[in-house]
């Protein structure tokens, strides 16, 4: 009799928790249902209000534009390349979480633009990582992080390497332009020579700066993972940077070709020189994707000012670049962000 009460008891304690369990799951999925649905309006909310307020592209004739034939190659070129922008970027993930966890290309690059579609809402990017970690596998999310950060800081680099070669070249051929004391810009150059010199020896030294990194609670609680980080290759690293440059050299091709497009007319140098600088001091100025369009205009109105008064394409083009590159991504990952069947807690 004692028996069949203690089985009986048995028999609903393990009912009860399968009940739990089961309200639980239907809980964290309507959750997991509404971040999503959030993430997703959000990001569609960001980029019409970006559109509606822009006020170039209200008297801008697209149709004109798609009269001439070579335009509308240029645009399918400059679209070709945006699928090449992100196929290098999904490589460079594929490649960094390799010893994390397999994936293939195509997965990568679903969890590389649904990242984006995250991201478009968040400060400085930040909810990329977010977007791409929710395609790897409970407990391998928070390697998943930290390898994405060396991916970025490569671009990072890769961003201060051309910045810094572009700034020379203008140093050097267009020395007049900009009405400032050359001991300024000799000066600027030195700090700039110097702070990448850093950049590159930290890249490539992680065992080295391991200590400081420690002391640093965020980082003191994922030693282990850090650890696992630092025994990565100088070739593998050398790689991932090597990748970085392709890609910028990519979207730097986007942006010359928009500008070629929108009747901005540069030499080649002159190109060179005002969109790596462009890109350096978005790079190097503390910002926000809410204002990140805004920025790419008023940097590229200046530096591109100098060799154009063609104030209306530039902007244009800006607009366009960041349209292409992070508008149309996020849209398409948001569908990958909806199918996605990993997307659980973030947490490891």
């Amino acid at each position: 009799m004692c028996k069949d009460r203690k089985t009986s008891v048995k028999f609903k304690l393990i009912i009860s928790l399968k009940y739990h369990n089961e309200q639980y799951s239907m809980h964290f999925k309507f959750i997991r249902f509404l971040i999503i649905t959030l993430i997703i309006i959000l990001s569609y909310g960001f980029i019409i209000h970006k559109i509606i307020h822009f006020e170039e592209l209200k008297t801008f004739k697209f149709w004109h534009l798609l009269n001439d034939l070579s335009n509308v190659f240029y645009l399918l070129l400059v679209l070709s390349l945006m699928l090449i922008n992100w196929t290098i970027e999904a490589f460079k993930w594929q490649m960094l979480i390799s010893k994390i966890q397999i994936i293939s290309l195509s997965s990568a690059f679903k969890a590389v633009i649904s990242g984006v579609t995250i991201g478009i809402i968040t400060p400085n990017r930040i909810g990329e990582i977010g977007g791409r970690i929710a395609f790897l596998e409970k407990g391998k999310r928070t390697y998943g992080a930290l390898t994405s950060g060396i991916g970025s800081y490569a671009q990072f680099i890769a961003t201060i390497i051309m910045g810094v070669a572009g700034f020379i070249v203008f140093l050097l051929f267009f020395p007049d332009r900009l009405h400032i004391n050359s001991f300024f810009n000799e000066i600027t150059a030195f700090v700039l020579f110097m702070f990448l010199g850093l950049f590159l020896w930290s890249f490539y030294n992680v065992k080295k700066i391991i200590p400081a990194l420690v002391k640093i609670p965020f980082f003191k609680k994922r030693s282990e993972q850090i650890q696992y980080l630092s025994r990565e290759s100088r070739k593998s690293l050398s790689i991932i940077l090597l990748l970085s440059i392709v890609r910028y050299t990519v979207f730097f091709t986007q942006f010359l070709i928009l500008l070629y497009v929108f009747n901005v007319e540069l030499t080649m140098l002159e190109g060179f020189v005002s969109i790596t600088l462009t890109y350096l001091f978005m790079t190097i100025i503390p910002t926000t994707t809410l204002v990140e369009l805004g920025l790419r205009g008023s940097l590229a109105i200046f530096f591109i000012g100098l060799f154009s008064d063609n104030i209306i394409g530039i902007v244009l083009a800006s607009f366009f670049i960041w349209a292409i590159n992070i508008t149309i991504p996020a849209i398409i990952g948001s569908f990958f962000l909806i199918k996605n069947k990993q997307w659980q807690t973030i947490s490891t």
